[in-house]
């Protein structure tokens, strides 16, 4: 029960920000503000005449909100096991959104670069990497009907996919909870450089505990206990911290955008 109240909050809490990242920046695209809206988070993320990378980091954008969005839908049993259908076409679409992020975030470095400089260029660019890496894996071997291999990679997929929103989670609780100390404007600080590795380094590390726990499900009970504790106080915070975003930021930026097609 816990693990499903972990999924359940983490699918919420990802597709309010997927929603607002959808709104945030593909209607700074509708609404061609671009240059005021992209760089209120970082600077420097669009510059007039580099049409290239603007498209790449676009894709980047509204494909990861797919990512999101879709991410807890491959893990629901029910939808597996009675919409076997539904569950293959919500996965391919999952897997080329994953494919695409990465590509466009990939590409983005590769054509500009990243505002913290070496190290958020070299931890974002690996982010990438793996992402792309983790959705062909998951790709082939569910080709292959290789499923229990199919579900690993899926798993480390969406610990990856997650990070775009644990990225903001991190920094906006760091920033407004504990004064955003070691961050910098240009993102170079060392919070900066230790955030461009640790909003998916632990995720990964947590994934390759499930996939474990799944290969050999026996544990003793003070490590169930102790595990299941953790999973209830995470869900905690994630629940407090989900609130706060959405009543101080995503959901503002969400009813701004959508407003004037109800005016």
């Amino acid at each position: 029960m816990p693990l499903r109240s972990l999924l359940a909050i983490v699918w919420i809490s990802t597709g309010i920000f997927s929603i607002y990242i959808a709104t945030f920046y593909g209607g700074a695209i509708l609404a061609g503000t671009l240059e005021k809206d992209w760089n209120e988070v970082l600077p420097r993320l669009y510059e007039p005449g580099a049409i290239a990378a603007a498209t790449m980091i676009g894709m980047h954008f509204i494909a990861g909100s797919s990512v999101l969005l879709l991410g807890p839908l491959q893990f629901i049993p029910a939808l597996r096991m009675r919409h076997p259908r539904l569950h293959r076409w919500t996965g391919r679409v999952y897997l080329v959104s994953a494919l695409l992020a990465g590509i466009g975030g990939l590409a983005y470095l590769a054509l500009k670069g990243a505002v913290g400089g070496i190290v958020m260029e070299i931890g974002f660019g690996l982010y990438g990497v793996l992402t792309v890496l983790a959705a062909l894996q998951a790709w082939r071997h569910a080709a292959a009907r290789r499923l229990d291999l199919h579900r690993a990679w899926a798993i480390r997929l969406f610990a990856l996919g997650i990070g775009s929103w644990l990225y903001r989670m991190y920094y906006g609780i760091w920033l407004k909870g504990l004064g955003g100390a070691g961050h910098t404007g240009t993102f170079d600080g060392p919070f900066d450089m230790t955030m461009s590795f640790f909003f998916y380094v632990p995720n990964l590390l947590v994934a390759e505990y499930f996939i474990r726990r799944q290969a050999t499900p026996r544990f003793s009970m003070p490590r169930r206990v102790l595990g299941q504790a953790g999973i209830v106080a995470l869900v905690l915070v994630l629940l407090a911290a989900t609130w706060l975003f959405a009543h101080a930021y995503w959901l503002p930026h969400i009813g701004r955008r959508l407003a004037p097609l109800f005016a």
